[in-house]
C-alpha cells in the first residue's frame, strides 16, 4: 500500500512508472515528474482506465474516497466511466451561453481558418450583454430574434445576420458537446432582413467633405473614437484592419505604419507611410492608449481591440445623425481614391495605397514597398487636402 512519504518523494525516471495502492488505484509517475492518479478496473468483460486527478492537488484520502465510489458503482452494477460522462453532462446543462461561445472560440480560434477578433467582437458587442449570463438551455428563439431584430433596426442589416450566423454555430457546437438540444435560432430562419449588395455610401462633393471633416472634429465621444475617425479619415484603410492596429506596427522615425498580411483582406502586407497630421494624432493617442498594445483597445479589455463598428456608430451621431445612409468608415475609401484619381495621380499608385487586389496574379506579388517614393507624396498630398478643405 502505497504511503504519502512514498508518492511525495517519487522521483522521475526515463519511463514512466506506476506505484500501486490496492483494488486497481495506482499512482502514475510521469519522466516529466507529474504524478497522476488512476483507476483500472474491468466491467462486463471490457478493461477500463479513469483518471482520478494530479497529486498533490488530489491528496491519497481524495482519491481513495473517489476510488470507493467507484467500487461502490461497480458494486451495484454501474460502470464508473459511463456515470462519470453522465455526471459531466449534467454539469453542462448549467453552462452559461457565454461560457459555451467561448469554448467554441477558444477551439475554432486554434484552427487558424476564421476571423476570430471579429467573432469575439460580435459575441462581446451583441450577445453577452444581452444573453452572455443565462444557461445556454434557457435561452428560447424569442430571445434571439429580438437581439438580431434590435440590431438590423439601427441599420445594421448585415451585421444582424452575421451576430446571428454567430449565435447559431455556438449552439451547434453546444448540441454536439451535449450543453443543449437544438440550434433555436432554426425557429426564425428567413424572417430576418437579408442586406442588397450596394455601394458603400461616401461622399465626394467638396463641401459636404468639408461639413463631415469639422463634424468629426467636433464630435464629443471619447478622444480614441475621435482619432480613429480622423486617422481612418487620412489613411483610408478599412476599420478592422485600423482597429486592430498595434503601436509595434508603427515605425515614427521612418513615418511608416505596416499592417501585416493576417489582418488584411487582401493578406498581403500592406505599407502605409504616415503623413504629418497623422503623425500627430498618434502622438497625441499614445499617452491615451500607449498602455495597450492596440492602437485603439477595447473599453472593457485593454487585451482587445476595439470593435469596428464604434467607428460607424460614432458617424452615425455626428450632426444628430445626418450621416445615416450617406457615409460610413468604408466610404473614406471611395472618397480618397474618386479625389485622388480626380486630381490624376496614377491609377496603380492608387490602388496600391488602396491595398486593393491585383488582376495580374503575378504581378500581384510585389514587393510592398513598390510606389514608395510616389505614395509617400500622395498620402502627405491627401492630407493636406483634406486639412484644407476642413478650413473652408
Amino acid at each position: 500500500m502505497a504511503t504519502e512519504f512514498e508518492i511525495k518523494n517519487a522521483k522521475p525516471q526515463a519511463k514512466d512508472y506506476t506505484i500501486s495502492e490496492n483494488g486497481g488505484l495506482f499512482v502514475l509517475i510521469k519522466s516529466s515528474g507529474s504524478k497522476l492518479w488512476r483507476f483500472r478496473y474491468s466491467f462486463a468483460g471490457k478493461r477500463y482506465l479513469i483518471s482520478l486527478g494530479k497529486y498533490p492537488q488530489i491528496s491519497i484520502k481524495k482519491a481513495k474516497s473517489k476510488h470507493r465510489q467507484y467500487l461502490d458503482l461497480i458494486d451495484e452494477d454501474i460502470n464508473p466511466s459511463t456515470h462519470k460522462f453522465s455526471e459531466k453532462v449534467k454539469l453542462a446543462t448549467h453552462k452559461t451561453f457565454k461560457e459555451v461561445a467561448l469554448e467554441w472560440h477558444d477551439k475554432k480560434q486554434q484552427t487558424g481558418i476564421y476571423k476570430h477578433n471579429k467573432v469575439l467582437g460580435r459575441l462581446n458587442n451583441y450577445l453577452f450583454p444581452k444573453i452572455g449570463k443565462l444557461p445556454i438551455k434557457q435561452i428560447e428563439p424569442p430571445m434571439l430574434f429580438n437581439i438580431m431584430e434590435n440590431i438590423q433596426e439601427e441599420g445594421l442589416i448585415e451585421t444582424g445576420n452575421r451576430v446571428n450566423n454567430c449565435a447559431s454555430m455556438v449552439f451547434r457546437y453546444g448540441v454536439a458537446k451535449g450543453y443543449c438540444t437544438r440550434d433555436m435560432t432554426a425557429d426564425y430562419r428567413g424572417t430576418l432582413k437579408t442586406s442588397i449588395n450596394k455601394h458603400m455610401p461616401t461622399l465626394t462633393d467638396k463641401e459636404k467633405i468639408a461639413e463631415l471633416l469639422k463634424a468629426i472634429s467636433d464630435y464629443h465621444g471619447t478622444k480614441k473614437v475621435k482619432y480613429g475617425l480622423q486617422i481612418i479619415s487620412y489613411i483610408f484603410v478599412r476599420a478592422s484592419e485600423l482597429t486592430n492596429s498595434k503601436w509595434g506596427w508603427i515605425d515614427f522615425d521612418k513615418n511608416q505604419w505596416i499592417i501585416p498580411a493576417d489582418f488584411m483582406k487582401m493578406k498581403r502586407d500592406h505599407l502605409i507611410p504616415i503623413s504629418g497630421q497623422v503623425k500627430e494624432l498618434l502622438l497625441k493617442l499614445k499617452p491615451i492608449t500607449g498602455h495597450s498594445e492596440y492602437i485603439f483597445p477595447n473599453d472593457n479589455d485593454s487585451t482587445r481591440a476595439m470593435c469596428p463598428e464604434s467607428l460607424n456608430k460614432a458617424i452615425r451621431k455626428l450632426n444628430n445623425g445626418k450621416y445615416i445612409g450617406k457615409m460610413v468608415t468604408h466610404g473614406f475609401r471611395a472618397m480618397a481614391s474618386t479625389i485622388l484619381n480626380g486630381h490624376n495621380f496614377k491609377s496603380d499608385v492608387i490602388e496600391k495605397q488602396l491595398a486593393h487586389q491585383e488582376r495580374n496574379k503575378v504581378r500581384g506579388a510585389y514587393n510592398r514597398v513598390e510606389y514608395l517614393k510616389e505614395r509617400t507624396e500622395i498620402m502627405q498630398w491627401y492630407g493636406d487636402y483634406l486639412d484644407k478643405l476642413k478650413s473652408i
